[in-house]
């Protein structure tokens, strides 16, 4: 097992640290550190040309995540759309069903949950030609956001699905927008 650094743990943890460690097996204590400032500490630990400049080193930076274009939970739209608000009881859950019944379609979906509260979310297709088949687009993953597409390749419907069924206490409100274009072809060009 290699190293694990922990940066800007704040004042609790540390002492926390002190309390655990020495009961931790030393094969498990002896390979987690304790960095206070990164810039200047964590040069102790890595090679400056393997650690990225953000962290006081020579290597370029990582790219990070950006999730700027992530609207907050007080606006009311979402590129010009309106978001639908609704609330989800705790123990519940609400599936959408949107379907593109004469050809292909580019099915679109944003949601963010007030409160900063996840909410279990997942995305369904069911093909309807040939072969029904049924895809999970989107796993079911606890988000407080996300935004998403899915081209079909020919009529489907698509269950877009918030699960608080985990929730013994707390509803969720969300806002959310989905909608389907049909498309001519899987290409992508919008039929008239």
């Amino acid at each position: 097992m290699g190293k694990v650094y922990v940066l800007n743990a704040g004042w609790v943890f540390p002492m926390f640290w002190q309390l655990v460690k020495p009961y931790l097996p030393p094969f498990v204590s002896d390979h987690i550190e304790l960095v206070g400032d990164a810039k200047t500490e964590l040069a102790q630990y890595i090679p400056k040309e393997s650690l990225p400049k953000m962290y006081g080193g020579d290597a370029a930076d990582i790219p990070i995540l950006d999730t700027s274009d992530l609207k907050s939970s007080s606006a009311d739209s979402y590129e010009g759309e309106e978001l639908e608000e609704t609330n989800i009881a705790a123990g519940d859950k609400m599936e959408i069903c949107i379907e593109a019944e004469n050809g292909a379609g580019r099915f679109g979906w944003y949601f963010i949950s007030e409160g900063d509260y996840d909410v279990g979310f997942s995305v369904k297709v069911e093909e309807k030609e040939g072969d029904k088949t049924e895809l999970e687009v989107r796993k079911y993953e606890k988000l407080i956001t996300d935004q998403g597409s899915y081209t079909s390749k020919g009529p489907c419907k698509v269950t877009l699905t918030w699960d608080n069924s985990y929730s013994l206490f707390t509803s969720k409100t969300i806002k959310f927008v989905a909608s389907v274009a049909e498309v001519s072809d899987v290409g992508g060009k919008t039929k008239s």
